[in-house]
C-alpha cells in the first residue's frame, strides 16, 4: 500500500490499481476567505484528479474545498457526509455518496467504513483496509472517549490530527487516543498547513509507541 501525504489532513492512498484521496486542500481559499495563508505548496493541480473516489470527511474548506472541487472533473465520484454532499450538489457534483458513522463501502481494492468523530460540522473518521493492514483517519475530531472504541478495528496505521484548535484535540489528548487504539504505527497530521493553527508533530511522535512523521509530498510504501 502507498500513502502520499498531501499536508494538513490530505492523504493519496493507492493498493493495487485503486487510488483513493483523502480531505484534498490544494488551493489557498482559506487565506482568500479567512485570512489564513498555505505554507506548503500545492502538491497536486485538482483538474488532474482521476481516482477511484475523492474522500472528504466534512464540509469545512480545508477538507471539502470549493476552489479545489471545482476544477475536478464532474464525473468524479466522491464521498462525504450528508452536509458534504448537499455542498458538492451545488457545485455541480452528482455523482456522491454520502455516508453516516458506521456505514461502510466498497471502492474497487478497498473497504472504507465511517467511524466516530466529534467536530465543529458533522463529520467521520476513516478506516481504511486493503491487502490485510487497516487504516484510521481522524479527520477533524474533539477528543472524546468514544474515539478510545476504534480499537476494534484493530488498525495497523493511525493518522491523528494534534493542532488542538478549532475542534480539534491537542497533543496530549491524541497521544491518549493513539495508546487507547494501540496501532504499531502512529502519523500526526493538522500541524502543517496554517502557521497560525500548527503544532510540533514531535511532540506527538517523542511519546507515542511507532511515532513517526511523513514528509509533505512525499509518498510511502506499508
Amino acid at each position: 500500500m502507498k500513502i502520499r501525504f498531501l499536508g494538513q489532513s490530505g492523504y493519496v492512498v493507492t493498493s493495487g490499481n485503486t487510488e483513493i484521496i483523502i480531505d484534498p486542500y490544494l488551493s489557498d481559499s482559506v487565506n482568500r476567505i479567512a485570512n489564513r495563508p498555505r505554507t506548503l505548496p500545492i502538491p497536486i493541480e485538482p483538474k488532474t484528479i482521476c481516482c477511484d473516489a475523492v474522500i472528504c470527511t466534512h464540509n469545512h474548506l480545508d477538507h471539502l474545498d470549493p476552489d479545489t472541487v471545482t476544477q475536478i472533473n464532474d464525473n468524479q465520484f466522491f464521498v462525504t457526509t450528508n452536509e458534504g454532499e448537499q455542498e458538492l450538489k451545488k457545485m455541480g457534483k452528482n455523482n456522491v455518496k454520502s455516508l453516516k458513522i458506521g456505514e461502510n463501502l466498497n471502492i474497487n481494492d478497498f473497504e472504507i467504513t465511517a467511524v466516530f468523530a466529534k467536530h465543529t460540522a458533522e463529520a467521520f473518521g476513516l478506516i481504511v483496509k486493503a491487502e490485510n493492514k487497516t487504516l484510521y483517519f481522524s479527520g477533524d475530531t474533539l477528543f472524546d472517549e468514544k474515539l478510545f472504541e476504534i480499537a476494534k478495528y484493530k488498525p495497523d496505521i493511525t493518522f491523528i490530527c494534534i493542532n488542538g484548535r478549532l475542534g480539534n484535540m491537542n497533543v496530549g489528548e491524541a497521544v491518549e487516543t493513539a495508546k487507547k487504539i494501540g496501532a504499531k504505527i502512529n502519523i500526526p497530521n493538522h500541524y502543517d498547513m496554517f502557521a497560525s493553527n500548527s503544532e510540533d508533530p514531535e511532540k506527538f511522535t517523542k511519546n507515542i509507541f511507532g511515532g513517526k512523521i511523513l514528509e509533505f509530498n512525499k509518498t510511502y510504501e506499508f
